[in-house]
């Protein structure tokens, strides 16, 4: 199971509120406790209530119940007789009192809204069969449509649709299809390259990430080793990978691809790469100082251990890392101390490469080499070289505008000018232009679209639930990130920022799938990252200190980092990560 199957249940809410039973919705109960006077205590899906009974009903029963309408005290009405062992034969039985077919996929659905607690109506479970027997995979339907009756969304062939076409993919799964049929159709209308544009500006890597593709290309075919060996330094690739390998990949990729869009060789992380560059250019005086006094002192001992293949004496090497760790390992950058820890070790292959290395970052040329590359996209491209916090408020601000998620919210205030030039307002016309493939390609993108709105917001009196899924590509992403927030509601309609829950969904190139749950309570931040790699928390402990002085300087203090598993043994990965915060129901008497 990955990220996105993870994700396939959305409208599965981050913390549930309690139950508000309606006239005609069905929930099974159970009748836990009985009292004097007609009295008992009902289990009702997630709640528990006391009722007043008007039937004869036995301890200990379970019972579907129809909710009736009711001026002041609820009245629930029992439907057939008192539940059996049998799940399925208990189904088929309020399927028949029901008046509905008692097929096998009929059956399976209702036995998932059952089982989850979920309250329908009568009318709502015919149009949820109709769509569940148009399906071509069932199963998939199932989920969905019991994501659509547990959200109270209406149940229609539309609103199935949109979030049919999220849970079967991302969105920028989405859009490549839309830019990849786009591209090829000849003669392109105006309003097709108006689109292309503007889905571009959210998926596509920048300007500077395709110009250091190019000269990376450009270099390794003509056999120059000096920027090959500055990203190597800066812990933008492997240690360990040399250089014929880097340039028959490069290569490879170059001639297959065509353009310098798709994944990258060695999973470069293009942006984090000038970073990383400009991390070691900031620092370079002191680095190559310090890399120049080591090469002076310790290249004869490392050079004669390489020319007799024997490791330097415990002693040597005892100084040679204490050095490293005292003069050099302070001026470097976390993915720096990465590269130089799979080094440091009493081999003379690995010692050899540790010398090669510091040779490289005592040179000058080096330098020079991230210069040249660093100095023309400065100019050309900011977002490059701003801060990740800048780089991801920006790509969030870039999706908002474009794609037209407030589309008919704006057009009930009168503003078309701001939606006429969203992605979703050009799908639209495209569409209803009936242009074969083209307007199909749209017709699947702007169902996502609605899918995406439809899901973006949950609000109840106190709480507000919001998710938001952006293209991760120019961040670095290899996938879409996604995100959830969850938390009581301020005097102006806001998720309150001193207790809410933040979820964030990502799919790193080589962290893989990564959920990190961040619960804050009276500002004090708890957080537990949810990743099968083994030792994240000893790698990670060079990190927390930057991270409480980040919180700190916001006014929020972290109590607590907390690694756990995706994949519990004991328990789906759904159920490792999904915690829900169900409150006890008050006070309401219900008849029966």
């Amino acid at each position: 199971m990955n990220v996105q199957q993870l994700l396939s249940g959305k409208t599965s809410n981050i913390a549930k509120s309690p139950q508000v039973l309606r006239p005609g919705q069905i929930i099974q109960g159970k009748i836990m406790k009985l009292y004097p006077n007609q009295k008992a205590q009902i289990q009702l899906g997630t709640q528990k209530v006391i009722a007043q009974l008007e039937a004869s009903l036995s301890a200990g029963g379970k019972y579907h119940f129809q909710v009736q309408p009711s001026d002041d005290v609820v009245h629930l009405r029992v439907i057939g007789e008192q539940l059996q062992n049998h799940s399925s034969q208990n189904m088929m039985a309020l399927l028949q009192q029901l008046g509905m077919k008692t097929s096998g996929s009929n059956v399976a659905l209702l036995q998932a809204l059952i089982k989850e607690k979920i309250p329908f109506t009568k009318e709502q479970l015919q149009r949820a069969f109709q769509l569940l027997n148009s399906a071509k995979n069932r199963q998939t339907a199932q989920q969905t449509i019991k994501g659509m009756i547990s959200s109270g969304l209406p149940i229609t062939d539309m609103v199935y649709q949109a979030l049919a076409s999220v849970n079967a993919g991302g969105m920028t799964d989405q859009m490549t299809s839309v830019l990849n049929q786009l591209r090829q159709t000849p003669d392109q209308t105006s309003l097709q390259q108006n689109l292309m544009h503007r889905i571009n500006q959210i998926l596509e890597p920048s300007p500077g990430n395709s110009t250091l593709v190019k000269q990376i290309v450009t270099e390794a075919s003509n056999n120059n080793q000096q920027l090959f060996q500055a990203l190597k330094v800066a812990g933008a690739i492997d240690a360990h990978v040399d250089f014929s390998k880097w340039k028959a990949e490069w290569t490879t990729s170059a001639r297959q691809d065509g353009s310098i869009n798709g994944k990258q060789p060695f999973q470069l992380n293009r942006s984090e790469a000038l970073q990383l560059l400009e991390a070691l250019q900031k620092n370079g005086v002191r680095i190559r100082k310090a890399s120049q006094v080591f090469v002076q002192q310790w290249s004869s001992t490392i050079e004669n251990a390489a020319l007799n293949k024997q490791s330097i004496s415990g002693q040597d090497f005892w100084q040679l890392k204490q050095q490293l760790t005292k003069s050099l390992m302070p001026l470097m950058s976390g993915a720096q101390h990465e590269h130089f820890a799979k080094l440091i070790q009493n081999n003379p292959v690995q010692l050899q490469q540790l010398l090669t290395t510091l040779q490289t970052m005592a040179g000058s040329q080096t330098y020079t080499t991230i210069e040249n590359v660093l100095t023309p996209l400065k100019t050309e491209n900011t977002f490059l070289f701003s801060s990740p916090k800048e780089q991801f408020l920006s790509q969030i601000q870039q999706v908002l505008q474009s794609t037209g998620l407030t589309y008919e919210n704006q057009l009930a205030k009168n503003q078309f000018h701001e939606q006429q030039n969203t992605i979703k307002s050009m799908l639209l016309q495209l569409v209803q232009q009936n242009d074969g493939a083209v307007s199909e390609r749209s017709q699947q993108l702007l169902h996502f679209l609605n899918g995406m709105q439809l899901q973006s917001v949950h609000e109840t009196a106190n709480v507000i639930q919001a998710h938001l899924q952006v293209p991760g590509q120019k961040l670095g992403l290899p996938d879409d990130l996604q995100l959830d927030f969850s938390g009581h509601k301020t005097e102006d309609g806001k998720i309150n920022p001193d207790s809410c829950r933040i979820l964030f969904y990502l799919d790193f190139a080589n962290l893989n799938e990564t959920i990190i749950d961040m619960h804050i309570q009276k500002r004090n931040v708890s957080i537990t990252i949810f990743n099968d790699r083994d030792n994240l928390t000893e790698q990670s402990a060079a990190f927390k200190p930057m991270l409480q002085e980040g919180l700190g300087s916001l006014d929020y203090q972290l109590s607590a980092i907390i690694f756990k598993p995706i994949y519990d043994k004991n328990q789906s990965a759904n159920e490792t990560i999904r915690k829900t915060y169900q409150k006890p129901y008050q006070g309401v008497d219900y008849r029966i």
